[in-house]
């Protein structure tokens, strides 16, 4: 290489890959280094993270572990990343920000749509709950009778809480622990007005029933509101989606027009800026569509 620099000449190609593969392996053994030490601040981040997995993973009742899911998303980063770097596409490293959020963000909208699915279901499970106290004053009782009529995923944490009845857990903590483990404002209002009545000695089988009634006209107000958002939130998904669309494109045409954003610092700066203003419209978009009812 040094013979080449001297003569004018270009160092041979394979010596330019086998200096790019010397780097992705001297990063990679770094990398390693940082997070096998036990105290090093990458291993805590990694930790947290499988951690932050592992509890989406039991939420949704997945067969999967949060630990697989970071380890097949750790190695298929890292080969979008080489290939990246080998084959200078740019293309690559959008797919690497897109593997890098796909888990998280997958695993984070399953559990909103399990959530939304759990407060549908409620008056229904309040209803049935309601009625199988009038055969029986046992709680216990009729929240086993109530779990065997229900469907997912409802009755999987109904399941779960007289698991835990079973095991010696007090039924009230069981469903303080199942409020908290849901993490739905409606649920936790649900269970909280049942441990309310039930400790008062209220008439438990009425105040379900109100509960219920209460919930089902919530939801109505809840879809009169989706349905007048619907087209706005339609339109901010359209519109956050064209720049991307609008690049591929682009660079299926023409492969070199796009390099004066990715080979120059100025075009790393409009990056940067477009960056944000796409950023800050989307979050702008969600707060102007959230409407509480």
């Amino acid at each position: 290489m040094l013979t080449g620099a001297i003569t004018g000449q270009m160092p041979p190609v394979w010596m330019a890959y086998l200096g790019i593969g010397l780097l992705v392996v001297g990063a990679s053994a770094g990398l390693a280094l940082l997070a096998y030490s036990p105290e090093g601040w990458l291993r805590r981040m990694w930790a947290r993270y499988e951690a932050a997995l592992e509890a989406e993973c039991r939420f949704l009742f997945l067969a999967t572990s949060g630990a697989r899911i970071a380890r097949m998303q750790l190695l298929l980063l890292t080969a979008l990343l080489v290939a990246a770097a080998l084959l200078e596409e740019v293309l690559l490293l959008v797919a690497a920000v897109l593997v890098a959020l796909a888990p998280w963000a997958t695993l984070r909208r399953r559990r909103d749509q399990r959530i939304t699915e759990l407060e549908r279901q409620l008056d229904t499970w309040l209803l049935l709950l309601a009625n199988a106290l009038k055969a029986t004053p046992s709680l216990g009782e009729a929240i086993a009778a109530s779990a065997r009529i229900v469907r997912p995923p409802i009755q999987q944490e109904l399941d779960l809480l007289l698991k835990q009845v079973q095991l010696g857990t007090p039924l009230d903590a069981a469903l303080l622990e199942t409020s908290a483990r849901v993490g739905s404002p409606t649920v936790s209002s649900a269970l909280a007005t049942l441990l309310v009545a039930r400790q008062t000695g209220g008439d438990l089988p009425r105040v379900l029933e109100e509960s219920a009634a209460t919930l089902r006209e919530m939801a109505r107000l809840e879809g009169v509101v989706r349905t007048k958002t619907a087209e706005g939130k339609s339109q901010a998904w359209v519109l956050g989606a064209i720049p991307f669309l609008l690049l591929g494109a682009i660079h299926a045409i023409d492969p070199m027009w796009l390099r004066p954003l990715t080979d120059t610092p100025a075009g790393w700066g409009i990056i940067a800026v477009a960056t944000l203003l796409w950023v800050g419209a989307i979050a702008a978009a969600r707060k102007i569509l959230a409407v509480d009812v």
